[in-house]
């Protein structure tokens, strides 16, 4: 994977549920959370997506390369050609901490999707109003814009996630955004659930419950199947390890639990601690080999391996009936605290 951190000061507009924040980047070095905290008050200015409107962006000018890059994956020893790369480009300057789980998140997703794709050469625009393009150059294979900044203190809204850019060619994640709230960290930290968010959130921006269902002239994706009151996930990988695991019927999807929970995320009351279910459980989240599946049917290059997780005897999940919005004793309810961004734009991957 590559970090890269942005280092000139940029003003964005975000919505106005988010407030005016401060926000302003001054170092390529690491930096405290004081730090982080005191470049936020340098400068007033807020934060916003970039409004697209109702109409999809096509960007047709940028070169698809056929070359498989040398750009490191993982610390695995010798060459790395073949493998799928995670670039995350850090709006302001993380601390050591935040950029270590953010590392050890997206090695995660390096082990599971491990095929690369071809290399994009030209200029992908930020999400973000005001802010200079997300990836200028090469490159290889998906950028994710990370903003670590105050939205609205401890609890309430931890942050939004998703793909900004799809592929034409496979309607897969080029670009994404990973927004959060900062001062709910520290909570996370306190839970140890950290890294497990910031995986799980990884895992809507490469396409869980974000690219499941895709339709156009040239092109149709139809994982997410039945209906509202008993959804499940179509893909024919995902099942065989669904079943392998002990599952039957077709792999359950949630259907209950509001915007946010439903129709993104495997049925926690079946899953139990499964790392993509719309509830964290205390203690161990695997990302198992029924996601790693999952990955497959989107269409990514994925391993057939997994975390450790056996769905019989798995960590019991956490208890619906006395769940509350934010979290409990038992787990968090992190679904309830999260906005899935759907794409805003198309590049075009088809070109001869």
């Amino acid at each position: 994977m590559k970090n890269l951190t942005r280092t000139r000061r940029h003003s964005l507009w975000m919505a106005a549920v988010l407030g005016a924040i401060a926000f302003t980047s001054c170092s390529d070095e690491t930096i405290t959370q004081d730090d982080a905290n005191a470049i936020l008050e340098t400068e007033t200015s807020s934060l916003s997506l970039v409004d697209h409107g109702d109409k999809m962006i096509m960007l047709d000018d940028l070169i698809v390369g056929d070359d498989l890059l040398t750009a490191r994956a993982t610390n695995a020893a010798g060459n790395d050609r073949g493998r799928f790369n995670i670039t995350l480009n850090f709006l302001l300057p993380p601390t050591e901490r935040q950029e270590q789980v953010f590392n050890d998140a997206a090695a995660r997703w390096e082990r599971i999707i491990i095929k690369d794709v071809p290399s994009i050469t030209g200029t992908i625009p930020s999400a973000f109003e005001g802010f200079p393009p997300a990836s200028e150059g090469t490159l290889d294979d998906v950028v994710i814009e990370v903003a670590l900044a105050p939205i609205d203190g401890p609890g309430g809204i931890l942050g939004q996630a998703g793909p900004r850019f799809v592929r034409t060619s496979d309607y897969l994640t080029i670009s994404g955004i990973m927004f959060f709230d900062v001062d709910d960290l520290a909570f996370l930290e306190s839970l140890g659930l950290f890294e497990d968010v910031i995986v799980h959130e990884m895992g809507h921006v490469l396409g869980i419950g974000t690219l499941w269902n895709i339709s156009t002239p040239d092109f149709e994706r139809n994982l997410l199947l039945g209906g509202t009151t008993n959804p499940y996930f179509g893909g024919r990988k995902a099942n065989v390890f669904w079943n392998a695991e002990g599952g039957t019927g077709e792999l359950p999807i949630e259907s209950m639990f509001g915007p946010g929970t439903a129709f993104g995320h495997w049925q926690e009351s079946t899953l139990n601690n499964e790392l993509m279910t719309g509830f964290l459980n205390l203690g161990e989240n695997p990302l198992s080999r029924i996601t790693a599946g999952s990955m497959s049917d989107l269409g990514y290059g994925a391993a057939s391996v997994g975390e450790s997780y056996d769905l019989p005897r798995g960590t019991p999940g956490v208890n619906l009936s006395t769940l509350e919005e934010a979290g409990t004793a038992e787990g968090l309810n992190i679904a309830a605290m999260e906005e899935l961004l759907m794409p805003i734009g198309f590049i075009n991957t088809d070109k001869k």
